[in-house]
């Protein structure tokens, strides 16, 4: 036996050694992308980290209770759990696949009684297609008992790499999944910053619009008086009420919106909704606005996990038609049996009932009804199909993070814009009041400055929250987190 076996091993090493892996290894297919950013939009190039959405990135931010609620939903949120089973179940698939490559041995043992029948011939089974054994060489009309133990051994040679392939493929899938639970990171870290930034903008309406209520209120009190001497006319008495009320009426809607947008970024941090208690804060006092490093084009390749899970998926479908090709060639296999077989008990584990079985065994394939084509056409053709998907995602890429950078940029201006109208919007409030006071203008025209106002401070409001959501998207377009360029040190 010892002789057979290292014949067998030498073979199957010079076949090791020999072997021929169907298909072409995998090449990242070539693509276009701009040098720089500067050329789609206003902004310069600086150096950007390969930070994974796990980064402290929403720490540029400057607020403690958002990077705490974006660490809890990271480590709460469901939709993570789950990508998190999958990245489980996708090694477990690379496990499966890499099973192939070793040897199969199974042990069974079992007991049975047999009954020979009288009316036939020792060795009549073989005719029958029976395998050899007690009961086909039996005497006709014996009894007796059988005690068998044996080991199988089934090892397919993986000659023409079939096997390597799927395995790649299966690594390549799962690689996949683990760039999607990575997506869903991306996405969840981008809700929960939209949602609180959301929040902390209806706080600030809230603030405007109690202090738009104090106004009017004051000034309501103001015509009353004035109205009493005959200083101011009804009418003036009649709009000023409207303003009152109108400004009234905005609280409750705000404070109707903020509780709806609440309940959302709790179940985004795995919370039963109404668990947090959120104290009112306005926009601008809880936030900082970060500037935007962002690193050149080429980086989405290495960073963006749609671009990554399409490449994965490219790679498996390559792997897929070399595993295709493999089919059309012969598969080998080592197989054996062995163990101790008796018919009485007392001799089972004695040399004498040693038996065993071991060769190879080659299978070519002959006709196949065209099996073999159709795997291989289907493959190319899932190949060629992935190919222009996985170029589309750099594509949809390059376009999401340009136009989000030429947003933000003209946030920027609008911003600056806005806080200057403010400005004057005030002060023409005041002058207003000035010229009221005199009589040189009717109530009318202060109305009007302070409509200016509100509507001034609701929509700067609105902006910053714009390019703050805008901020995240474009976090997000970038496939993870960044940190500032490092200036040189002074000389």
């Amino acid at each position: 036996m010892s002789r057979t076996t290292t014949s067998m091993g030498t073979i199957v090493a010079a076949l090791l050694l020999s072997a021929c892996v169907q298909g072409n290894d995998y090449q990242r297919p070539k693509t276009e992308a701009p040098g720089s950013w500067s050329q789609v939009a206003p902004i310069p190039d600086t150096v950007s980290t390969t930070h994974q959405p796990e980064a402290t990135w929403w720490k540029t931010f400057q607020n403690d209770e958002l990077s705490e609620l974006i660490e809890r939903a990271l480590h709460d949120n469901h939709d993570v759990k789950r990508a998190v089973a999958r990245i489980l179940e996708g090694r477990a698939s690379v496990m499966s696949a890499t099973a192939g490559l070793f040897p199969q041995v199974n042990l069974s043992s079992s007991y049975t009684n047999i009954a020979v029948s009288k009316n036939t011939l020792a060795g009549l089974g073989l005719a029958t297609g029976q395998r050899p054994g007690p009961s086909v060489f039996a005497t006709p009309g014996t009894t007796f008992d059988l005690w068998n133990g044996v080991m199988d051994l089934r090892w397919e040679i993986d000659f023409w790499g079939r096997i390597r392939r799927g395995r790649e493929a299966a690594q390549a899938e799962t690689n996949a999944i683990e760039e999607d639970a990575r997506a869903v990171a991306l996405s969840l870290i981008s809700d929960v910053g939209q949602s609180y930034f959301r929040i902390r903008e209806l706080d600030e309406q809230l603030d405007i619009a109690g202090r738009t209520l104090a106004v009017r209120q004051e000034s309501l009190e103001i015509i009353q008086k004035r109205a009493a001497v005959g200083l101011a006319s009804e009418l003036d008495v009649k709009r000023t009420e409207v303003l009152v009320t109108e400004a009234a009426g905005l609280i409750p809607d705000l404070t109707r919106l903020r509780t709806i947008e609440s309940h959302h970024l709790e179940v985004l941090a795995g919370m039963v909704p109404g668990s947090l208690d959120f104290a009112r804060k306005p926009l601008r006092a809880v936030i900082t606005q970060p500037n935007i490093p962002v690193g050149l084009p080429s980086q989405l390749l290495e960073r963006r996990p749609d671009i990554l899970q399409a490449e994965a998926t490219l790679i498996a479908s390559n792997a897929r038609i070399g595993q295709a090709r493999a089919y059309f060639f012969p598969t080998l296999l080592i197989t054996g049996q062995g163990g101790l077989q008796s018919t009485d008990f007392a001799k089972w584990f004695t040399g004498n009932s040693l038996n065993y079985s071991i060769g190879p065994s080659v299978t070519l394939p002959i006709f196949q009804g065209g099996t073999n084509l159709a795997r291989l056409d289907q493959a190319e053709s899932q190949y060629r199909q992935l190919l222009e998907s996985y170029r589309q995602a750099i594509l949809q890429a390059f376009r999401e993070v340009a136009d989000l950078l030429v947003s933000v940029h003209a946030r920027d201006e609008q911003l600056t814009h806005q806080r200057a109208q403010l400005t004057a919007a005030q002060e023409a409030v005041r002058l207003a009041q000035v010229r009221y006071r005199n009589g040189m203008v009717n109530y009318l025209d202060v109305l009007d400055a302070q409509r200016t106002v509100l509507s001034a401070e609701t929509q700067l409001v609105l902006t910053e929250r714009a390019r703050l959501a805008e901020m995240v998207s474009l976090f997000k377009a970038l496939g993870g987190g960044w940190e500032p360029a490092q200036s040189d040190p002074p000389t």
